[in-house]
């Protein structure tokens, strides 16, 4: 079970949820940013594939200063990116005090709008080896500032891998094409992957449809083979 430990961010309390291997040895770690419905089972799928695979897992509630009484799903028009940045900050900073860890193999990932801010957290801080974002939406529009987050990516200092279902609207292909066109001009090093005939969170599996299936494996693959890649070999045969 994930532990929980309490930061002070901002003049709030924000949760963040960490999971790690059994074992004394330090292991590289995954800043991990969640969907919309916040840290549910499907948060927790994700932490228990990350550990499994060798990886320290530490997932931020960044929804700490909403209002507690608004639903976990609604609070997604409440967040400001600036205090979304400063929440991956604090994360970092706590992860980097910690012994059990590789200080130097830290990525962040994210799915959904957990994927627009693993993007936002890469482009503003640059203590990660990599990015890995499935199908991150919302790129185009600020969340309460007045800076989009397409217009940051150029920032970006670690390569970047992204998975995207070609029947999404959020992201769309064409909302996909301009970040990637973005990260194209910029030089920033980077892989997307997409595929047909599937659409938002094929890797959110409540549902049984084959080719949803087909590209949440084919993505996991691809997606831990980057990390192996870029954090040191860790955990390149344990995603299966």
């Amino acid at each position: 079970m994930p532990s929980i430990e309490r930061l002070a961010v901002g003049g709030s309390t924000m949760e963040l949820h960490i999971a790690r291997p059994a074992g004394a040895a330090p292991v590289p770690a995954i800043v991990y940013l969640y969907h919309r419905e916040g840290v549910d089972e499907f948060t927790h799928q994700v932490m228990r594939r990350f550990v499994d695979a060798g990886y320290l897992i530490a997932v931020p509630d960044v929804s700490h200063h909403c209002d507690p009484a608004i639903p976990v799903s609604d609070r997604k028009g409440h967040l400001r990116d600036s205090q979304i940045v400063a929440d991956i900050e604090a994360t970092l900073r706590h992860l980097e005090t910690r012994s059990d860890l590789r200080k130097d193999r830290i990525a962040i990932a994210g799915h959904c709008m957990g994927g627009r801010m693993a993007y936002l957290g890469a482009s503003r801080l640059h203590g990660f080896r990599a990015c890995v974002v499935f199908y991150g939406g919302g790129m185009l529009v600020s969340w309460n500032e007045s800076v989009k987050p397409v217009d940051l990516v150029r920032d970006i200092a670690c390569p970047v891998i992204g998975f995207f279902g070609n029947l999404d609207k959020n992201p769309s292909p064409e909302e996909v094409n301009k970040v990637e066109a973005e990260l194209q001009q910029a030089g920033v090093s980077y892989a997307f992957h997409r595929y047909d005939g599937v659409g938002h969170g094929f890797q959110n599996l409540g549902r049984d449809a084959t080719l949803d299936r087909a590209a949440a494996q084919d993505a996991w693959n691809k997606a831990f083979g980057f990390l192996a890649e870029h954090m040191a070999g860790a955990g390149a045969d344990a995603h299966a």
